[in-house]
């Protein structure tokens, strides 16, 4: 019988002759994820035997995996800042830049902030929920276009005990909501400009939701609609905290200019503009 290691081996060397992102990753997370493990407590146990079934399982998925499909979409599952969330094809995957938003809020609120949390566009409730899990007196109100992603959202709400400090509602944006009432904005929204689609990995492209990803020529097209919508609907000293791609900084700047009184951008780790901080 084949042990863990050597199914390991195998299937990172197939992953990396079929040009598959992180190759062992994507082995060991799966092959954990089929014997319902943790990767540690699977590299801690490279010696144990997989009996049929389990083989069986791991080898359907890895040949899924060799054709793409992204390992959160088969194991059903992505860590977000310390959190696991459920993910489905029915929204984008959580990144890791995302996280420097929840670091911005966690260095300038104090976890006893009891004020209201938008966010607009909220996907598998990420942000949503990781705010509520930190910052437990505040109110979250969730939105979204995307039914099916509102009901991830919520799921993963439930599973992490915060449904009752969230409100989810569907909905374009912020024309439906009462944005005065917040005090702080969150908005991850679709900022690849469609003319990248060659440039993007063949998983992205081919498995996530084009909706939460592209927003036209120069992916600012959401944004846009968002500085139209917020300028008549927020009080003065409301936060507005937005995820953009690194050469967009200065349009967004511009953009959001004729209706903040601040306006300055964060770099992620690798020293790239990646967060816009507005206040208006």
């Amino acid at each position: 019988m084949l042990t863990c290691f050597h199914v390991l081996k195998l299937w990172e060397q197939r992953f990396h002759k079929q040009g598959i992102d992180s190759p062992r990753l994507s082995a060991q997370l799966l092959l954990a994820h089929t014997l319902a493990i943790s990767k540690m407590d699977l590299l801690l146990n490279l010696g144990l035997e997989l009996g049929a079934l389990d083989l069986e399982a791991f080898e359907g998925l890895a040949k899924r995996r060799l054709q793409g499909e992204p390992v959160a979409y088969l194991v059903g599952s992505r860590e977000f800042y310390g959190l696991e969330f459920m993910v489905g094809p029915e929204v984008l995957i959580p990144r890791p830049e995302t996280e420097l938003i929840i670091d911005y809020l966690r260095k300038h609120y104090a976890p006893d902030f009891s004020g209201t949390i938008l966010d607009i566009g909220t996907g598998s409730g990420a942000l949503a929920v990781t705010c509520a899990h930190y910052f437990s007196q505040a109110m979250i109100l969730a939105t979204d276009l995307s039914w099916p992603a509102l009901l991830m959202a919520q799921k993963n709400a439930v599973q992490h005990g915060v449904n009752a400090q969230i409100l989810f509602t569907q909905g374009d944006l912020a024309q439906h909501v009462y944005c005065h009432q917040a005090d702080i904005i969150l908005a991850n929204l679709p900022y690849v400009p469609e003319r990248d689609k060659v440039n993007l990995s063949h998983e992205v492209v081919n498995y996530e939701p084009w909706e939460a990803l592209f927003a036209g020529a120069d992916g600012l097209d959401a944004y846009r609609y968002l500085a139209l919508t917020l300028q008549a609907k927020v009080l003065p000293g409301t936060l507005l905290l937005c995820e953009i791609g690194s050469d967009q900084g200065l349009a967004m700047e511009h953009l959001f200019a004729p209706i903040a009184q601040q306006i300055h951008i964060l770099k992620d780790y690798s020293g790239h503009h990646r967060v816009v901080v507005v206040v208006f």
